[in-house]
C-alpha cells in the first residue's frame, strides 16, 4: 500500500486537507452570495419579520387589551359609561395614565405600521376597518379568542402573555395586571370616592388607598421617604386586645422604653424575660387587622377574610391584528425568493460534494495507515505521538468548538466585514479558512490518537496514563516495602504479636474509649439543657478525669521500670529483667531482654572476634621477627668479612631493604592492637611537655631534611588522660610525614592550643607532590602521597597515627586546601591548670 510510507502520508493529508478546502471555501462563497440578497431584505424595518414590525404588533395587542378590558366593558355603543362616577373617574385616570386616551376623553392608539384591528369585549366593538373578526383572519394576524391564543402568526415573535389578568374585591376595587409594553403595569379602579384615603404604590406601579377604619386592607408594608419603611407603633392599649401564653415574658411596647413608673420597674424584678416590641405586626395575629376606631376610641380586630378578591374571567375579548395586504404580498414574494435561493445554493454546492468525500476517504484511509514505519515494517510512535493525549483532545474539543461559534456568529461577522470590504467576500475568506483549519487540525490529532492505539500507548502517552502509572509504581514498591518488612526475621526479633500482646497499650486504648463513652453520655443527656445539667455535666467531667488519671499512673509507674532497664543497657548492662506476666510492662520487657540477649551475643561475638585477630597479627609478627632477625645477623657478620667493593653495596641493600622490613612489621602489628583498642594505657600526661619532646628526638632527622619547623605553642600545660606512648607515637609520624612529603625549601608548622574542653594539635606543611586524593583516602593503609612510591615509606603512618589517636579517645582529622597539608588531632582535656 502506498500510504506504508511516511512522506506518502503527508501528502496525502495535505492533498486531503485541500480538497475539503476547496469544498467548503465554494460553499461559503455560494452561501455568502445568497445571504446578500437576503440581508437586503432584512435589513429593512419596514417588512414582516423585522423587529420594528414584531415590536409595533405586540405594543398594539397590549393596547387593544387594555382599552378591552378596561374601556369598553364599562361603557355602550354610544361609549357612554355604565358605571358610577366614581368607577368611571378612576377608568378615564387609568387610561390616561396607560397613555390611551387624551384629556378629552378620546381613545389614542399608537399604530405606526397601519395594521388593521378589531377588539372587542362583550358587544362592544372596537375597530379601525370595516372588515369583520373573520375577515381579518389570516396566517399573518394575531388571533386572541375568548380570552386565549395558541396561534402564532407568520413573520412574527408574538407568543401571547398568559399574566394579563384582572380581579375585583368586595371593598370596592378592580385590579388590572397589564405585563406587556405600555407605561404601567398593573392600574387599580376604585368604586368609591377616595378623596383623602391613604395611598401607596405596590410592586407593580399600581396606586392602591387604604384606611384604617377597617373596611379596607391596610398594606403590611408601606414605603415612604426615599423607601423607609413606616411602622404602625404598638402600645398598651393594642397589645392587650390580644391573648398571649408566655407567662414568664413581659413585652416591652415603644412607648414604654423611654421611662418606666414604678410600678413598671417591679417588672423588671420579678424574674420575667422581657421583650421589645417595634410595632403591631409583630404583637397581632397574621390573619387579623388592628383598626382605632376614633368614635369609640378603642382597638378593633378585624379578620383578613373580610377582605376577599374575586379572580375574573378574559373569555369576552377578542381581539384581531392583520398587516396590510401590500406587506403579506411582499413576504411571501420574500419566501419564495428565499426558496429559490437556498434551491439554487444547493444546486451550485452539490458538485462541490464529491470533492469533499474525497478528502474525507483520504483522511479514512490516512487514519487506517498512520504510524506505519516501512523499514521496520511494524506500527511505531513518531515524535509528535510522544506529546500528552489530552493535547490531540482538546484540540479536537477547541475545533469542534470553534465551528459552532462560527455557525452562531457568522452572520454578525460578514456584516461588519462587508462595511469595509465591498469587493471582497471576507465573511467567505473567512469562513473557508477557519473550517479548513479547524478540518486539519481535526485530523492531525485523529491520526496520532490513532497510531498510539495501534501501538498500544495511548494511555502511556496521557498525562492520567502517566500519573495512574506513577501511582501504580508508588503502590507497588510501599507493597513490596511491606512484604520485606513482614517476612523480614532476625536471630532475636520482636514477637510479630506484640501488641496483641502488649498490655499497657491495651489497657490505654480500653481506659481512653471507656473516658470517650463516658464524656459522650453525659453530653447526650446534659448538653440540651445547659441551663439545668451544666453543673452536672462539669463535675461528672471532673470525676471521669481523675479515674483516668490515677489508672494512668499506675500503668505508668509500672513502665517506669522499662525506662530503667533502657538506661542500663545504654550504660553497658544487657541483664535481663523479670516481671509478673500480668504487668502492663511485661511485653516490652521481654522485647528488651529479646534485644539485650542479642546485643550480648554479638559483642561477644566482636570481642572474640578482636581476639582472634590480635593473636593471629601477634603469631603472624612472631612468626616474621624470627627470620628476620636471622637475616639481619647474617648481614651485620657478612659486613665483616672482606669483600669486593660490588659485594659490600649488595650486603648495604640488604641491610636497608631489611630495616625497612623490619619496621613495616612493627607498625603493622601497632595497628592491629589499635585498631583493637585492647592494649590501651591510660596515664596522667602533658600534651605540651610531650609534644616538646617528640620536637626534640627527632632534632636530628629535621636537620638531615634540610626543613625548618616552626612551632607555636600556645598553651603553658594540656593535661590529660591518655596513652603516651601511642600519643608520641602519633606525633612523631605527623612530623616523619610532613619531612618526607614537604616541598624543598619550605617550612613545616607544628601548632598546639587549648580551649575550655579539648586542646588542638595540628601540622602544616605544603606538598611537594600534587594531592589528588580525598582525606579519607590518604588515611588508608598503604596509601601514600607519592603515588609513585619513589619516596621511603609503607603508607601505615597516618593510618596508624589515626588509630592510636581514637584509641586515646581522641579526633583525627586531615584538611586540604590546595597544596596545604593539615593534619589535625583533637584530644580531650582533665583540668587546666
Amino acid at each position: 500500500m502506498i500510504l506504508k510510507m511516511r512522506l506518502t502520508r503527508i501528502i496525502a493529508f495535505i492533498i486531503s486537507c485541500t480538497l475539503v478546502g476547496i469544498c467548503v471555501f465554494q460553499c461559503a462563497f455560494i452561501f455568502d452570495e445568497n445571504m446578500d440578497q437576503i440581508e437586503e431584505r432584512n435589513n429593512r424595518e419596514d417588512v414582516i419579520g423585522s423587529y420594528e414590525y414584531t415590536h409595533n404588533i405586540n405594543n398594539l395587542f397590549d393596547q387593544l387589551w387594555a382599552v378591552s378590558s378596561i374601556y369598553l366593558r364599562n361603557t355602550d355603543s354610544r361609549d357612554k359609561y355604565t358605571c358610577s362616577k366614581e368607577y368611571e373617574k378612576s377608568v378615564k385616570q387609568a387610561m390616561q395614565d396607560l397613555g390611551l386616551m387624551d384629556v378629552s376623553g378620546k381613545l389614542t392608539i399608537d399604530n405606526s405600521s397601519d395594521f388593521e384591528y378589531y377588539a372587542a369585549c362583550g358587544d362592544r366593538v372596537f375597530t379601525n376597518t370595516k372588515k369583520s373578526a373573520e375577515d381579518l383572519k389570516s396566517d399573518y394576524s394575531i388571533e386572541y379568542v375568548r380570552g386565549s391564543s395558541d396561534y402564532l402568526p407568520n413573520g412574527t415573535n408574538w407568543v401571547y402573555q398568559s399574566d394579563k389578568r384582572w380581579y375585583t374585591t368586595n371593598y370596592g376595587l378592580t385590579y388590572y395586571l397589564l405585563y406587556g409594553s405600555l407605561p404601567k403595569q398593573a392600574v387599580a379602579l376604585y368604586d368609591l370616592d377616595t378623596t383623602g384615603f391613604d395611598s401607596y404604590t405596590d410592586e407593580n406601579g399600581a396606586k392602591l388607598y387604604y384606611k384604617t377604619d377597617g373596611t379596607m386592607p391596610v398594606p403590611e408594608n408601606i414605603y415612604r421617604n426615599n423607601d423607609v419603611l413606616d411602622f404602625e407603633p404598638a402600645n398598651r392599649e393594642a397589645f392587650e386586645q390580644f391573648e398571649h401564653d408566655e407567662e414568664n415574658v413581659y413585652y416591652a411596647l415603644p412607648d414604654e422604653r423611654n421611662g418606666f413608673e414604678p410600678d413598671e420597674r417591679d417588672i423588671w424584678s420579678e424574674g420575667k424575660k422581657v421583650e421589645s416590641v417595634r410595632d403591631m405586626s409583630e404583637v397581632t395575629d397574621t390573619d387579623v387587622y388592628m383598626f382605632f376606631d376614633e368614635n369609640s376610641r378603642n382597638w378593633v380586630k378585624v379578620s383578613k377574610d373580610k377582605f376577599q378578591k374575586e379572580i375574573q374571567s378574559n373569555s369576552d375579548i377578542t381581539i384581531y391584528i392583520k398587516p396590510s395586504e401590500a406587506l403579506i404580498a411582499e413576504y411571501e414574494k420574500y419566501q419564495a425568493m428565499r426558496s429559490n435561493i437556498e434551491q439554487d445554493s444547493v444546486h451550485k454546492a452539490l458538485p462541490l460534494i464529491p470533492v469533499g468525500i474525497a478528502g474525507g476517504i483520504i483522511a479514512l484511509l490516512l487514519l487506517f495507515a498512520c504510524g506505519y514505519d516501512a523499514e521496520k515494517k511494524k506500527f511505531v510512535l513518531s515524535m509528535p505521538d510522544h506529546i500528552v493525549a489530552e493535547i490531540p483532545v482538546l484540540f479536537i474539543a477547541g475545533a469542534a468548538a470553534g465551528v459552532v461559534a462560527l455557525i452562531c456568529g457568522i452572520d454578525e461577522v460578514r456584516g461588519i466585514l462587508s462595511e469595509y470590504y465591498t469587493n471582497v467576500d471576507m465573511g467567505g475568506i473567512i469562513t473557508g479558512s477557519a473550517v479548513t483549519a479547524c478540518y486539519a487540525i481535526v485530523l492531525g490529532s485523529l491520526i496520532t490518537l490513532s497510531t498510539r492505539l495501534k501501538c498500544g500507548s495511548l494511555l502511556k502517552t496521557s498525562l492520567i496514563g502517566r500519573l495512574a502509572s506513577f501511582l501504580w509504581k508508588k503502590i507497588k514498591k510501599l507493597g513490596g516495602y511491606i512484604r520485606k518488612r513482614l517476612d523480614s526475621r532476625s536471630v532475636r526479633h520482636i514477637e510479630k504479636n506484640a501488641l496483641k500482646n502488649d498490655l499497657f497499650l491495651r489497657r490505654f486504648l480500653i481506659r481512653t474509649a471507656i473516658a470517650a463513652g463516658a464524656e459522650f453520655v453525659m453530653a447526650v443527656f446534659a448538653l440540651p439543657y445547659p441551663y439545668h445539667n451544666i453543673e452536672g455535666f462539669v463535675f461528672g467531667s471532673i470525676i471521669v478525669l481523675v479515674v483516668y488519671i490515677y489508672f494512668s499512673f499506675r500503668d505508668h509507674a509500672e513502665i517506669a521500670g522499662v525506662a530503667k532497664q533502657i538506661a542500663d543497657m545504654n550504660g553497658g548492662d544487657y541483664s535481663p529483667r523479670t516481671v509478673p506476666e500480668k504487668s502492663p510492662s511485661y511485653g516490652m520487657t521481654n522485647n528488651l531482654n529479646n534485644i539485650s540477649d542479642g546485643i550480648r551475643h554479638a559483642v561477644d561475638k566482636q570481642v572474640q572476634s578482636e581476639r582472634m585477630k590480635i593473636e593471629l597479627v601477634t603469631n603472624v609478627s612472631h612468626d616474621l621477627k624470627t627470620p628476620l632477625t636471622s637475616i639481619i645477623s647474617y648481614i651485620d657478620l657478612l659486613s665483616a668479612e672482606e669483600m669486593s667493593p660490588a659485594a659490600k653495596d649488595y650486603v648495604s641493600i640488604i641491610s636497608q631493604k631489611s630495616d625497612r622490613l623490619k619496621v613495616m612489621v612493627s607498625d603493622l602489628f601497632d595497628l592491629a592492637k589499635a585498631t583493637s583498642h585492647t592494649d590501651v594505657n591510660s596515664e596522667q600526661i602533658d600534651a605540651v611537655i610531650l609534644t616538646r619532646q617528640v620536637i626534640g628526638d627527632m632534632a636530628d632527622r629535621i636537620e638531615q631534611s634540610g626543613l625548618e619547623v616552626r612551632t607555636d605553642i600556645k598553651a603553658e600545660t594540656a593535661p590529660m588522660m591518655s596513652d603516651g606512648k601511642k600519643l608520641y607515637r602519633v606525633l612523631q609520624n605527623l612530623i616523619d610525614n610532613a619531612l618526607k612529603y614537604s616541598l624543598t625549601g619550605t617550612r613545616i608548622y607544628l601548632n598546639l592550643e587549648n580551649d575550655e574542653k579539648f586542646t588542638y594539635i595540628s601540622v602544616k606543611n605544603i606538598s611537594a607532590e600534587e594531592m589528588d586524593f580525598t582525606p579519607e583516602e590518604i588515611t588508608e593503609r598503604f596509601t601514600r602521597g607519592d603515588r609513585s612510591r619513589t619516596t621511603e615509606g609503607n603508607g601505615l603512618g597516618l593510618s596508624i597515627a589515626k588509630s592510636f589517636t581514637e584509641a586515646c579517645g581522641g579526633v583525627f582529622e586531615i584538611f586540604i586546601d590546595g597544596d596545604m597539608f593539615t593534619a589535625k588531632v583533637t584530644l580531650p582535656l582533665t583540668e587546666i591548670s
